[in-house]
């Protein structure tokens, strides 16, 4: 009872002894810290004021402290009187000296930041060892008043619903929080930079701190905390969910607009983009040859690094530059030899990860083996730089103090922590040499724990993110491909690295819930598109960080037989030998391309492609290589614009179109996004809801699917800033469309509506003695659209042709249109079957199938000639050249019992699966093959199904139709 007082007199002596000594400058003098964005005022106690300099509004601090718990002993600064308080490069730094400990605190404003930050740093201390517990570098006060408060957290929708896996072990809680004012929606961003944050905000009061735990030695130099970040912002309003509604579920309606506000969002990327470390100055390219499923190929063998060569042979072709090289290599490691959980040892370091780990083969001296040099020498020559697969948390047995066990897993394997500096320096340094001997270009960095037992997960965070910090500042130009598992731990310790995990989790196709689509690389382009638009909203990386992901990872795993025999049974086996190595989706791969492009186009990250199989390899058309090599040259020349991605329409999910805006200025793309079978109009605003600053009359080219088309505003073609445009998607459709401003005194006489059978012949317009003439003008057999021509001036038409015919026109100003109606039956790209419910609960409908649908089957036929397999037959994205009718429903499940007949006879309902077996999670629906139904003859088809929930049926579709153009007009 009598000790706590005796303390509390000696440290007010102390207190007051310093206070006598210090200078009255120090005790009312006051700093100013600014750039074009903001100015800061400090006063002798820390930051007084913020203001943000476009708009004149001024936050007020009435006080702005923070603590540290080192061992036992806590430090607050209210408690704290500054020593020391001096102007500094950049900034001002705050000096306190207490119990033997030197305390800095520094606040600094850098030129393009709209924002302070304010690091808490330990300069010296009695000890040469201590424990950092708890850091609280954020705890203010507030003058103007608080309105409400959005806090970002840890959030993984990509895992699906919760399972008591993995993330239930995660320490990671907040990112930091909103203050959102009541004064003309301003708002303040405090962030600290790692995700292992506690925001407590009561009144006017606001405190964030975190407990990292970690040890620290003297001799590695001051203790820094990582950076807190205050910055202004002013809300646009607009808020998006506080969560997702997973890609596959049926939607039901919108959900509350409870979560960031789209200025948060974009407050707190452009944060974190001023952090990146050295990244690329373009967006660069990588070929995934694990999802090749590379593992199954023996490099050691002539038949194995023949395969390969040609893996390498068609990414050349295509234009990518780096390859992550995971194949098998028996005479350099064997699958018993494997330390890992997941069996893949034998792959990693180009095959030398075995002998590395176990300190048999020293990066720096050991000779590398030839079949190694010989598959580098092979790259090279194809201008392909390769990345070595490396696992961060093996045994390394070089020094048992920094291996940890685990006593519950199975097999009580041992890890390597990345809590330990010591193993931090070791990898550092391994990692350095072994890219500098062997030529390579970089890394895929997999099993990377950071909640391994012994320190804290925190401890192990800092530790992963020095080791790729310590690369990117050695080697800046550095390829760094991010896998499981340090994609769940927020945007800061991505920094270094090219991109975190695609697809934000194993990519294996029985992975995660598909898409119910019968096209796998479309499934892929489905769930790219969600978990970047998690990247982008939920975890606010900026574009450059953000991954692409293009086609698929092809399926790996059988079904075994169970253990009884009798009972059929979804347990499953990895083949390690040649399997599936045939499985180019020949007509889904294009959707998926722009899908990576729309949202991750800085990190062009390609995966399955037509190499491993002679087949594929053989008959992969120059016309498909130019188109991809074209679109990921287009992402190098349009990298400004990509730079600026932002998401429109909302999430992508099942009901719903989605899309991206990429624009600079009054010039710009849209990428527009329908992944459901039945067709839909995307609805969306030329201004500032899709980015676009300023301009007054624009021109909407579309890029694909019909290269060259003008979409026209209807009667006027010119569409004006503050249009609202709606764009008719086809099912399972990609849309790409560049918006360019319109000079006034712009002559060029356009073509608006008009479709082009032939790219080589594109619609084109003349105007003489008061004829409009436009030929080559085509669109979808049995369709109808409006056509236009913008004249040169407003002189008016007396008559109007259409590829020769008559037309019935009207003029508005220079504009010049007339509706078209094209020859033919329509049957269009997912064509729908109309579809009646009966009494009894069945449902029936009628279709015709045109010939020239059957015609063109049998053209792809000619230009994909692979002789498939049954196996191949039972997968729906292989033998494009058969028309599949589709029977799609939200949430499938394979346990339903669905019926069908056609013309009276029953009919063969398949089961289709994203993944090559019987796998209930990886359901996507039944399927018919009607490929030899009689063309040009009207059918009827029966469909029973079981009792649903309202609107879980989507309906019958057909697929593999590729649209066609005619220019024949009908009678």
């Amino acid at each position: 009872m009598t000790s706590f007082p005796r303390l509390t007199f000696c440290r007010f002596a102390k207190i007051l002894l310093i206070l006598a000594t210090l200078s009255s400058s120090c005790r009312g003098q006051t700093f100013q810290l600014k750039n074009e964005w903001l100015v800061a005022k400090l006063g002798p106690r820390g930051l007084a004021s913020i203001t943000d300099q476009g708009s004149g509004f001024t936050v007020h601090f009435s006080s702005d402290e923070f603590s540290f718990l080192v061992d036992q002993e806590l430090f607050d600064s209210s408690r704290l009187p500054a020593t020391q308080v001096k102007q500094e490069q950049n900034g001002v730094a705050y000096y306190y000296q207490e119990r033997g400990y030197t305390l800095r605190v520094f606040y600094e404003i850098r030129d393009g930041w709209k924002f302070l930050a304010k690091r808490l740093q330990i300069v010296d201390g009695p000890s040469s060892t201590y424990t950092v517990k708890q850091i609280e570098p954020i705890r203010i006060s507030l003058n103007e008043r608080i309105a409400s408060t959005f806090t970002p957290t840890t959030y993984l929708p990509q895992f699906g619903p919760p399972r008591g896996d993995f993330r239930n072990h995660l320490s990671t809680h907040d990112f930091g929080t909103f203050l959102r004012l009541r004064t003309d929606n301003h708002g303040l961003m405090l962030l600290v930079q790692n995700p292992f944050l506690n925001v407590i905000q009561t009144g006017q009061d606001t405190a964030v701190s975190y407990w990292p735990e970690m040890p620290w030695r003297k001799e590695w130099g001051p203790f820094s905390s990582d950076l807190a970040i205050i910055g202004l912002y002013r809300q646009n309003g607009s808020r998006i969910p506080a969560e997702m509604v997973y890609e596959w579920k049926l939607s039901t309606g919108d959900k509350g607009q409870d979560g960031a506000d789209v200025a948060e969002i974009q407050a707190f990327s452009d944060c974190v983009r001023q952090f990146l470390l050295r990244p690329s100055t373009k967006p660069i390219t990588v070929e995934v040859g694990w999802t090749l499923n590379d593992y199954q190929i023996d490099v050691a063998t002539p038949g194995g690094r023949a395969e390969y060569e040609r893996v390498m042979d068609t990414a050349s072709a295509l234009g990518l530059e780096t390859l992550l090289y995971a194949p098998a290599n028996y005479n350099l490691a064997e699958m018993a030899n494997d330390a890992d959980d997941w069996g893949w040892e034998h792959v990693l370091w180009l095959g030398l990860g075995q002998q590395i780990r176990s300190g048999k083969w020293d990066p720096e001296k050991s000779a590398i083996p030839e079949s190694v040099t010989t598959m580098l020498d092979y790259a090279k020559a194809k201008h392909i730089g390769l990345l070595a697969y490396v696992y961060p948390s093996l045994p390394f047995a070089q020094n048992p103090a920094w291996l940890v066990s685990e006593p519950k897993k199975k097999q009580n394997r041992s890890s390597a922590t990345l809590a330990s500096r010591e193993f931090q320096d070791f990898l550092i340094h391994e990692l350095l040499v072994f890219k500098r001997r062997t030529g390579i270009s970089g890394y895929s960095f997999d099993y990377t724990f950071l909640n391994l037992p012994g320190s804290s997960s925190y401890s192990q965070w800092w530790g992963w993110r020095r080791v790729l910090e310590a690369l990117r500042a050695a080697e800046p130009e550095i390829v760094i491909d991010g896998r499981q598992s340090y994609q769940m731990y927020g945007p800061w310790v991505w920094l270094a690295g090219s991109y975190p995990h695609p697809t934000g989790h194993d990519e294996q196709p029985e992975s995660f819930v598909p898409y119910p689509d019968l096209h796998f690389d479309r499934v892929s382009g489905d769930r790219t598109r969600f978990v970047n638009y998690w990247y982008r909203n939920y975890q606010f990386a900026p574009q450059e960080v953000i991954p692409g992901y293009m086609t698929h990872q092809t399926p790996r795993d059988i079904n075994v037989p169970s253990a009884s025999g009798i009972e059929p049974s979804e347990h499953s086996e990895i083949i390690y030998t040649s399997f599936r190595a045939r499985d180019w989706d020949y007509l889904g791969f294009k959707y998926s391309v722009l899908s990576s492009i729309a949202t991750g186009g800085w990190n062009n990250v390609f995966d399955m492609l037509p190499g491993r199989d002679p087949e594929e390899f053989q008959h992969f058309s120059d016309a498909d290589k130019l188109w991809i090599r074209r679109w990921l040259a287009w992402s190098v020349t349009n990298k400004d614009f990509l730079r600026n991605t932002r998401t429109i329409l909302g999430q992508p999910a099942m009901d719903r179109v989605d899309g991206t805006s990429s624009l600079v200025g009054d010039h710009g793309f849209l990428f527009l996004f329908n992944p459901n079978y039945k067709g839909q109009s995307a609805h969306f605003r030329l201004d500032a809801s899709i980015g676009l600053k300023g301009g007054e009359e624009f021109l909407l080219r579309e890029l694909h699917p019909d290269e060259g088309k003008l979409i026209g505003k209807p009667g006027a073609g010119v569409w004006k800033y503050g249009d609202e445009i709606e764009m008719k998607l086809d099912g399972t459709s990609a849309t790409v469309l560049e918006l360019m401003p319109v000079s006034k005194s712009e002559k060029e006489i356009f073509v608006f509506g008009a479709d082009s059978s032939d790219g080589t012949k594109p619609a084109r317009a003349s105007f003489e003695s008061g004829v409009v003439r436009l030929i080559n003008v085509a669109g979808e057999p049995g369709t109808e659209q409006e056509v236009g021509v913008l004249l040169q001036d407003g002189t008016a038409a007396k008559e109007m042709t259409v590829n020769g015919k008559p037309a019935v026109f009207r003029q508005n100003g220079r504009y010049v249109s007339a509706n078209v109606e094209f020859a033919g039956t329509i049957f269009a790209h997912s064509q729908e079957v109309k579809l009646r419910s009966e009494a009894n609960g069945s449902m029936n409908g009628s279709f015709v199938i045109p010939a020239r649908i059957t015609q063109q089957l049998a053209r792809r036929r000619e230009l994909w000639p692979i002789p498939w397999t049954k196996q191949d037959y039972d997968t729906t994205w292989l033998a494009p050249e058969r028309l599949l009718l589709f029977v799609q429903f939200a949430e499938p499940d394979d346990q339903m019992q669905v019926e069908m007949s056609l013309d009276g006879s029953p009919l063969e309902l398949k089961r289709a699966y994203s993944s090559v077996r019987e796998h209930a999670a990886s359901f996507v629906g039944f399927y018919a093959n009607l490929s030899n139904v009689k063309a040009d003859t009207t059918h009827t088809i029966y469909l029973t199904l079981p009792k649903l929930d309202p609107g879980r049926f989507k309906g019958a579709f057909f697929d593999n139709v590729e649209t066609e153009y005619t220019e024949q007009l009908a009678p």
